[in-house]
């Protein structure tokens, strides 16, 4: 297949473009600079040569959601990126000759807002009320318009990806490597993370299983809570792991509504890709992911 990725750049999008290589296919960036083609989100324009013979798109366009504080500005700019984005998209679809048969999206856990508690989440589960799952459905919304136009579209909601070199891994490893390590709020928040290895892998999935559409959670089977998380990784590396935790007020004054990412979290089920699609996990649990991050 020659398959085109937005937002090929990133994280992800590297590790995404290496594994689809390695499997036989051809692989283009759309990006606002740097890549195979351009396209300008502000103004609504995509190269059209970007279309030529792409059999399937990829996309993960989309401002980082931790990268800065939200401000009103940037809040603004994280909804945009990903909704104004996928509607030049749909646009683009729309207007340009192409033989394109299947959209991938990402889209992100976020949808059932930022702290879910203790409910499981599926996904037939009801978007949350903050903001972080206003700007997710937002997104989602924006590509079901590409469904509209007949064809195969997929959303991956994606969790929290770890990586050694990349993705939310080498933050939340850093102080503890220091010898800084301590909870953030209560510790006993749900997390549902994803290898790297398994996120690729499930995009592929999506790509070449022609059965599959609508919307999967692209999280691993075995949540964790936060605290126990920590414990795993100051374990792994022989680290001390006695500081304190960090309470939610402070953290609320220092990072404003933003805190919502590391106070909040959400169990998410990915039974539904294991059943629809016979999905193996790589890594179930933390602690197999844990031993390959740090290479132990």
């Amino acid at each position: 297949m020659r398959i085109l990725i937005t937002g090929g750049s990133g994280f992800v999008g590297g590790a995404l473009k290496q594994f689809l290589l390695a499997q036989g296919h051809e692989v283009v960036i759309l990006s606002r600079s740097g890549g195979d083609f351009q396209w300008d989100i502000a103004f609504g324009y995509v190269d059209p040569a970007a279309f030529e013979g792409v059999d399937a798109i990829v996309h993960l366009a989309g401002a980082g959601i931790a990268e800065e504080r939200w401000s009103a500005a940037r809040k603004r700019e994280l909804v945009n990126s990903r909704v104004r984005g996928t509607a030049v998209l749909y646009q683009a679809l729309s207007t340009i000759p192409h033989s394109i048969k299947t959209v991938i999206s990402a889209s992100a856990i976020g949808f059932y807002g930022a702290d879910a508690g203790e409910q499981e989440c599926l996904e037939t589960s009801p978007v949350g009320l903050d903001f972080l799952a206003d700007c997710t459905k937002q997104w989602e919304t924006a590509v079901d318009q590409i469904a509209s136009l007949g064809l195969r579209v997929v959303k991956v909601r994606i969790g929290l990806v770890l990586g050694a070199s990349g993705g939310i891994f080498p933050v939340i490893s850093k102080p503890i490597r220091w010898g800084l390590g301590a909870n953030l709020g209560s510790g006993k928040q749900w997390q549902s993370w994803i290898h790297i290895t398994d996120l690729v892998r499930i995009f592929n999935e999506m790509l070449v299983n022609s059965a599959l559409s609508g919307i999967y959670n692209g999280v691993a089977p075995e949540p964790i809570r936060a605290g126990e998380m920590n414990k795993q990784i100051a374990k792994a590396l022989h680290r001390p792991f006695f500081l304190p935790s960090i309470p939610g007020f402070l953290l609320r004054l220092v990072l404003g509504e933003m805190a919502c990412l590391v106070l909040g979290g959400s169990r998410v089920s990915s039974a539904k890709l294991v059943k629809d699609a016979s999905f193996s996990f790589t890594f179930v649990r933390f602690d197999e992911a844990l031993k390959e991050l740090i290479h132990v």
